[in-house]
């Protein structure tokens, strides 16, 4: 995983954001808050260095928060770092990201997986958000990944979550009405039983352009 920090103004609280596939920090670089901010993403390994998972456990309360192939990363690298957790939230994915009946259909993944080229990736983000308004502002500030970059971490999230299927006891799983990456039938097929409250939102799989800060997330 990769590690970008957005430092807030309380350096006693921290974030752990985790991203989406492909994507970088500047996916939610407008929501504003006071928290140390530290935004996980490509997930084509899990592995952090030993150090960086210390530095968090000095601070009093750490929040998670994951979002589409981040909610499975979480799941699978929290129960192992031990921190001071505080608040818990899933966002538009499961803990099981390549899944007929619980994540992305596995046809529909393998065919994101062998077309992703420059036009797949652009089709896939104007699938992501949820009109060409939203789709201009994200593209305004694109990512910086490379293709080959994206595409191994597709692989190497299909391969790594067949052996890391770790749950982890979410507070609360937001799911948005209008998804289309990850079927709402199979993310809310998932959360019954596992997260202690599950939200309901309306748009599409991409849902932070509705929010100006990340407090106003945690009250959903």
């Amino acid at each position: 995983m990769q590690i970008e920090w957005t430092k807030g103004s309380d350096k006693r609280r921290l974030l752990l954001f985790f991203n989406g596939w492909g994507m970088e920090a500047q996916a939610v670089a407008h929501l504003q808050g006071e928290a140390d901010v530290a935004i996980l993403s490509d997930y084509r390994t899990l592995a952090l260095p030993s150090d960086e998972v210390e530095k968090w456990k000095a601070y009093h309360e750490v929040d998670a928060m994951a979002w589409s192939m981040g909610v499975w990363a979480a799941a699978n690298v929290l129960p192992q770092w031990n921190l001071p957790l505080r608040r818990t939230m899933a966002i538009n994915g499961t803990e099981r990201p390549v899944d007929d009946v619980d994540g992305i259909p596995c046809k529909v993944y393998g065919l994101t997986e062998r077309g992703m080229d420059e036009r797949g990736r652009q089709r896939f983000f104007a699938r992501m958000l949820d009109n060409q308004e939203e789709l201009e502002r994200f593209l305004a500030h694109p990512s910086r990944r490379s293709l080959q970059d994206v595409r191994e971490e597709l692989t190497r999230i299909r391969e790594q979550s067949a052996v890391a299927r770790q749950a982890f006891p979410w507070e609360k799983a937001i799911v948005s009405t209008a998804d289309v990456i990850f079927p709402v039938a199979n993310q809310l097929h998932w959360w019954q039983g596992k997260a202690k409250r599950i939200v309901e939102l309306p748009g599409g799989h991409y849902p932070f352009y509705r929010f100006q800060n990340w407090e106003e997330l945690w009250a959903l």
